[in-house]
């Protein structure tokens, strides 16, 4: 109950702060052909809707049951071409220009059944650390909802939020803005 209270105040904050709509539409007066809308297609869950839940049993699935250390358990796999996924600015909604990544990260795991990944959200360095959290956190699990659609077992799939924390580059133009907003996929084996 406390989780979806949370999640429910999230929601209303982030749409009350202009950002996407839940529905994956962009907000009113933007684009509409330029954003993924999970009703027109064949993916039976809204990638936009997603919540970290703290009481997920998948969170922390990763780690090695003895140690409790995730790279106890796993190796990350450095070269397998996955590209970051780039979103707009103050938005979760996963751009239609942008679905290959996410396609392409699921047709990995598909073609590797023993590995597992984790998706990490990122925003550039506007916002306050809260609100760049949070927008993380919705980003990298609309990626994880997305990807599981697919029929990727969700016990294979972590998210991490970053925030700004983790810039990709360093900047603070607009270039710099644009790539930092994204997703990561982070294969293990």
């Amino acid at each position: 109950m406390k989780s979806s209270l949370a999640i429910a105040l999230l929601a209303a904050a982030v749409a009350l702060c202009g950002c996407a709509t839940k529905s994956g539409k962009a907000a009113p007066g933007a684009d509409q052909d330029a954003y993924y809308d999970p009703t027109a297609g064949d993916v039976t869950v809204d990638p936009n809707a997603a919540g970290f839940d703290p009481d997920d049993p998948n969170v922390g699935a990763f780690a090695d049951p003895a140690s409790g250390n995730f790279e106890d358990r796993y190796t990350r796999i450095s070269d397998a071409g996955l590209e970051p996924l780039l979103f707009t600015f103050d938005s979760y909604t996963l751009p239609t220009d942008e679905l290959a990544k996410a396609d392409a990260a699921a047709q990995y795991l598909l073609n590797n059944p023993q590995h597992v990944m984790i998706i990490e959200g990122h925003c550039d360095e506007r916002g306050s650390n809260e609100y760049n959290l949070s927008l993380s956190e919705q980003r990298a699990g609309g990626v994880r909802d997305y990807i599981v659609a697919y029929g990727i077992d969700p016990a294979r799939i972590q998210t991490r939020a970053f925030g700004e924390e983790k810039p990709a580059v360093p900047g603070h133009d607009e270039e710099a803005y644009r790539l930092n907003r994204r997703a990561e996929f982070v294969p293990y084996k």
